[in-house]
This record gives C-alpha cells, structure tokens and sequence, in this order.
C-alpha cells in the first residue's frame, strides 16, 4: 500500500494530554489548600476567587477542548493560551496582594506553569517563545507598577527572564533531538521495508501489507488478486552485459509495476531476485487481464534487447494471476502459490505472456 498521511492525534497522546490537564487541575486545589495555610485571613477572599474562579476553571476549560472534534489542530494555540492565562492571573494575584495588603505573593508560580505547559503539554519551541516574551514583559511592567519584593526586585525579575530564557532554549533543545529522531526513524523504517536496489516494498514488508490487505478484503467482501512477474531469461541477461545492467533492467521493472499500479492501495514488491509481486483489491479477471497487456505492452516498447540465446530478442516478462472473487475462502500463501504456478505456465507455454485463473470459477485464460 501507497503510505498514507498522518491524520489526528494519535488516542493515548490524547489521553496522556488529558490526564496532564487533570493533574494541572488537582495541582490548583494543592496549592489552595497550602497557601491557605500561609496567608492572611483577609487576603483568603481574593485568593480563593483567583484559584477557584479564574484558574481551575481556565484548566478545565482547556480538558474539555480536548474532546472537540477538531482540537488537535489548535491545541498549540490553546496550550499557549492557557500558559499566558494561568501566568497573568498570577500577576494580578501577586499585584493584588502587595496594592492591597503590603504582602509579597510569590513569583515562583510564573515559572511552574511556564514549565507545566512546556512540557507536560508539549508546547512547541515556537510557541513556547511567544509566551515566554508576553509573560517576561508582564512580569518586567509587573515589578515596575508593584515592587513587591522591594530591593530583590532586581534579582527576582532576572530569576524569572533567566528561567523563563533555560524553559525556552531546553524545549528547543528537546524539539531539536526529537526532530532529528523522527528523521533517523523515518529512514531505518524506510531502509527496513525498501529494497534497496528498486525502492519497492521487501519480501517482509510485502507480506505484512499484503496480509493487511487480504485481512481488509476479508472484512469488505471484496476481491483480491495477486500478480507473480519473471524476467525471462534474466541470467543469460546479466551474464552478457554484466551486473549493472542487470540492475537497471530490474529498476526497469519496477517502474514498469508501478506505472501499472498506481492506486493506493495496489501493493508492489520484490519477492527476491528478479521475481516480483503485485497484490491487489476490488479487480477482476477482465481488469486485471487489461493490466497485464499494459506491461507486456510497456517491456515491448522498451525494445530492450536481451542476450544471445534468450527466448525473445527484447527484454520481457512471464506473468502468473490469481484471482479471488472471496478472500474469506483462502489464504494469502494459497493465493500465492496459484499465482506461481501460473507464472510456470506461462513459462512453459513460451513466455512473455500471461496466465490468468479465477479460483473461484475455474476459469483460465492464457494471453
């Protein structure tokens, strides 16, 4: 099958995501109950209508966002929302305190919801910058217009920029390493299912996906037919113009597959040496005979000429078809196998033809 485009967020990020907000949310209530503990009984007003009212309710808010259908393609802007909310809101608790009452609230909680949405949310680097600059100039004006810790004002505001600034660089440190590891992943994947000399799937992941297939097939009741190519006489090929010649008549044939093949959902591999196979759904004799005209069409347009004592004079290819009009009755390796057999035929009767049989029917038809 074709690789098909990462689409939503994956559930148990979902979920992590969701149970991240949840402890967010119990943290709130913790912090209530112990700053309670701390504070004057005339600030426990105020106080409890800043947690209770403007805090938890913004976390919770943001834990009921998740479940919208199209959450996860502003979740960036909501987290980051969310960090400047909960930040500010500290800021009018913490100018409340020292205008009202003289008492110097701590500023510490600027920097943990910083670190809370960085990374137990996952703001990206880019956003994560953005709020650390609007947080970093509230906090500046902040100590300006209420200098609540009086001559550690200085050093209080270059804690926070200088926490803020590691928060900041570390996320694009993080987002940098996991980048490049996604990009090193992509690769072994690609270098682990590819054969190398065509770009095809191998013979392990064209049989994952071909099992896939046929599982789907299976559930959808539709048709399935797999497709076995042989390159004619291709060792008397490679042993008169050499190995890389060889090598590019069968890249030849996997491009010739592939111009053929071209839905999604076809899958196109190399069994191993110069045998390939096709696999693919909802095709029937008549339309996978068709298909099988296209490339002995193709290879004779090529006019590849072949080595002395070759069957043909050209470069060509024997091709055995099963088709399956219900994948429930059989297995993939049945399948498989009648598919080669018809490629023998096809051998024997000449080669660069094909042999087309309908299990199911007990139809054959030779080309």
């Amino acid at each position: 099958m074709r690789d098909k485009p990462y689409v939503g967020t994956p559930k148990r990020e979902l979920t992590r995501l969701r149970y991240a907000l949840l402890i967010g949310a119990a943290l709130v209530c913790l912090f209530v109950w112990a700053d309670l503990i701390l504070l004057p009984h005339q600030m426990h007003s105020f106080y409890l209508v800043n947690r209770l009212l403007v805090q938890l309710p913004v976390v919770l808010v943001t834990l009921l966002l998740s479940f919208h259908p199209r959450f996860h393609a502003f979740k960036h802007w909501i987290f980051t929302a969310l960090l400047i909310a909960l930040t500010y809101s500290n800021y009018w608790l913490i100018h409340t305190s020292w205008s009202m009452h003289g008492y110097s609230f701590p500023y510490e909680g600027t920097i943990l919801y910083a670190f809370y949405c960085i990374f137990a949310l996952g703001i990206p680097y880019r956003y994560a910058l953005v709020a650390a600059l609007i947080n970093m100039v509230g906090f500046l004006a902040l100590m300006v217009f209420a200098p609540a810790y009086g001559d550690r004002v200085l050093i209080s505001a270059a804690f926070v920029v200088g926490s803020l600034f590691i928060g900041v660089y570390a996320k694009y440190r993080l987002d940098s390493m996991m980048h490049l590891l996604r990009e090193v992943n992509a690769k072994l994947i690609v270098l682990s299912s590819r054969d190398e000399l065509t770009g095809l799937l191998n013979r392990r992941a064209l049989m994952e996906e071909s099992e896939q297939l046929m599982s789907l097939c299976q559930r959808e009741k539709l048709k399935i037919a797999v497709l076995m190519a042989d390159m004619d006489d291709f060792k008397k090929y490679n042993d008169e113009f050499g190995h890389q010649e060889g090598d590019n008549a069968l890249t030849l044939q996997a491009t010739i597959l592939n111009d053929v093949f071209q839905r999604k959902t076809d899958i196109v591999g190399r069994y191993g040496g110069e045998e390939f196979m096709v696999v693919v759904s909802g095709l029937s004799e008549k339309e996978m005979a068709a298909r099988c005209d296209d490339l002995l069409a193709i290879w004779k347009s090529k006019n590849l000429t072949h080595a002395k004592g070759a069957s043909s004079s050209y470069v060509q290819c024997s091709i055995g078809v099963t088709v399956c009009d219900s994948a429930n009755d059989h297995t993939l390796s049945e399948l498989i196998k009648y598919a080669d057999e018809n490629l023998y035929h096809a051998k024997d009767a000449g080669k660069g033809q094909y042999v087309i049989s309908c299990i199911n029917s007990d139809k054959m038809q030779e080309n």
